[in-house]
């Protein structure tokens, strides 16, 4: 008998297969075992290991185990209890920084359950918990959350019902600033190879005010100088000259829309009427969500070189916004979403 080759790693099927073939020659008993080991590939110690085994059990003693893998570090009702103890957040647990890191939460599976995992493994525990690896949004320290959440569940609800008895229009509206500076968003690039994208350093800039309804529809005007009141006039007029019936417009309380002009403007146009939203909870208005799209996917990484070209792009943007229907979404991502 020659000796036959065989690859360097078999599968679990394939080494089962070996010993079974195997066990055939054993039975036969027509081959010594050097003969064996050479045919097979294998040392000596393996074929008396198989004959061993084969006279002991038959071929069920040289069939593939059923291997249940390493056992989990941690219980359900330890994993339980670490979803708990992770959302208390850091500084329940004695860190000063307010956001997890793989390092914290490995030192805080180890003195809580007695289990020590190494950080790069325990991204796979998180994952396996509902975790996932994300970038923070920014909070003002300012912000009072009692009243945003008494906003959010009782004084706005009450205004939608009165908006949806009157036949009114909701309009929440914002200004934005738009400079030549390249607005720079993540792309891709080969390993090691940092792409660059080109930028004006004179940074002239434009300003937009704009205002989306619970309706789907975006009206915006644009100015290459600072919004102020006057402007926010001019805004509202244009409001109520492409939307019948009453109009009702959601502002933050910056001080340009609590102007004197343009509290006279109000008081002189009974279709009309301003809410303020609560300080410092941009996740209240839905309009938020344009911005953030037309400044990443419009804007994103193009050079401008001009305020004409600016004007261009921010056009291409609300015309892209309605195209695609996307108001919806925006209200659907913000704070107010379960009420429009």
């Amino acid at each position: 008998m020659q000796s036959a080759w065989f690859p360097q790693q078999l599968t679990r099927q394939q080494l089962e297969e070996r010993r079974l073939e195997a066990a055939k020659l054993i039975h036969q008993g027509e081959y010594t075992r050097h003969t064996l080991a050479r045919h097979f590939s294998v040392s000596l110690t393996t074929i008396n290991t198989w004959i061993k085994r084969f006279r002991a059990e038959g071929e069920a003693g040289l069939k593939a185990t059923v291997s249940s893998g390493r056992p989990a570090g941690l219980t359900e009702d330890q994993k339980n209890t670490l979803i708990e103890k992770l959302c208390q957040g850091p500084r329940a647990h004695g860190h000063q920084q307010a956001l997890w890191t793989t390092k914290q939460v490995a030192d805080l599976i180890g003195t809580t359950f007695g289990v020590w995992y190494h950080p790069d493994h325990v991204g796979r525990v998180l994952h396996q918990l509902g975790w996932t690896y994300q970038k923070p949004e920014k909070r003002a320290v300012e912000r009072d959350e009692e009243t945003i959440g008494h906003w959010t569940e009782h004084i706005y609800p009450e205004i939608a019902k009165k908006a949806v008895e009157q036949g009114a229009t909701i309009v929440f509206a914002d200004e934005s600033g738009s400079s030549l500076k390249t607005t720079v968003v993540k792309t891709w690039a080969p390993c090691g190879q940092t792409p660059t994208v080109k930028t004006k350093l004179n940074w002239k800039s434009l300003s937009i005010i704009a205002g989306i309804t619970n309706t789907g529809k975006v009206y915006q005007h644009t100015y290459d100088h600072s919004v102020k009141a006057v402007q926010v006039q001019e805004f509202l007029q244009h409001l109520l000259d492409h939307i019948p019936g009453k109009v009702i417009v959601f502002f933050d309380r910056a001080a340009i829309h609590r102007a004197k002009t343009v509290q006279g403007f109000v008081e002189a146009e009974p279709r009309l009427t301003i809410e303020y939203l609560p300080a410092y909870a941009p996740e209240c208005n839905p309009i938020e969500w344009l911005w953030a799209y037309v400044k990443r996917n419009v804007l994103g990484n193009a050079c401008v070189r001009t305020l004409g070209e600016l004007k261009q792009r921010w056009r291409v943007g609300f015309s892209r916004v309605r195209r695609k229907n996307l108001v919806s979404s925006f209200f659907a991502a913000s704070a107010v979403s379960h009420l429009c």
